[in-house]
């Protein structure tokens, strides 16, 4: 079997929830429950009020070594 090479381009390390949900084009209140158990992965929020970002690299990090 050859080996396979694939690029991606990650345009920035972290997205706001809000943008996440528009980029994967899932609902906000159905990223807001997948934060809550884990499917997305966020940046640590050093205060409770913080604004929810995720991270993409980690993001595509796990996709590539769940795939």
């Amino acid at each position: 079997m050859g080996n396979t090479t694939i690029n991606i381009t990650v345009p920035t390390g972290y997205v706001s929830l809000e943008a996440y949900a528009d980029m994967v084009k899932i609902p906000l209140s159905t990223c807001r429950a997948m934060v809550r158990d884990g499917r997305i992965i966020i940046r640590p929020k050093k205060c409770a009020k913080n604004r929810v970002e995720v991270n993409l690299v980690a993001m595509l990090k796990d996709a590539i070594e769940n795939s």
